[in-house]
């Protein structure tokens, strides 16, 4: 199954250390949404992210490739079962031109927003600039970064 990373999940090292069989497929686009710090971690003492509805936005992420078993798993770490975050499929537009349906992770009750965790936007950027994301949405996150806590 695939999975769209756009936030910490960007970083597939991070990634991996909880969903061991993400492999990298391509980079993905979801139109209409942006990324915004809307859930309070309590452990990142900052913001984390989720997508909100935005005509016109454009989030940037990647399509991982998954095994759905572990993504069962995931969804314990992204507090699922709480009720905080929600798993949802998106069509999301692949680098191929094509529409791709994903899952990805967002806030269940989005509250803020909130200023961003540091450590959070780092693993943001780090996936970013490792997956060659467009250099001018890796401004963007830079830029959440330099306000980042």
């Amino acid at each position: 199954m695939y999975h769209f990373g756009y936030g910490s999940n960007l970083n597939q090292e991070f990634l991996q250390q909880y969903l061991p069989s993400a492999r990298f497929v391509m980079k993905a686009y979801l139109p209409n949404y942006e990324v915004q710090f809307r859930f309070w971690s309590k452990k990142r003492q900052g913001g984390i992210s989720s997508i909100i509805e935005k005509p016109g936005g454009l989030v940037h992420g990647v399509i991982y490739d998954c095994d759905e078993a572990e993504i069962k798993e995931l969804d314990i770490l992204e507090s699922v079962p709480q009720g905080l975050y929600k798993r949802e499929v998106f069509k999301v537009l692949g680098e191929d031109k094509n529409w791709h349906d994903a899952d990805l992770y967002r806030v269940a009750n989005p509250k803020g927003p909130f200023t961003p965790a540091k450590g959070y936007v780092e693993l943001m950027l780090t996936g970013a600039k490792k997956h060659g994301l467009d250099p001018e949405y890796i401004k963007v996150i830079e830029a959440i970064y330099a306000r980042s806590l």
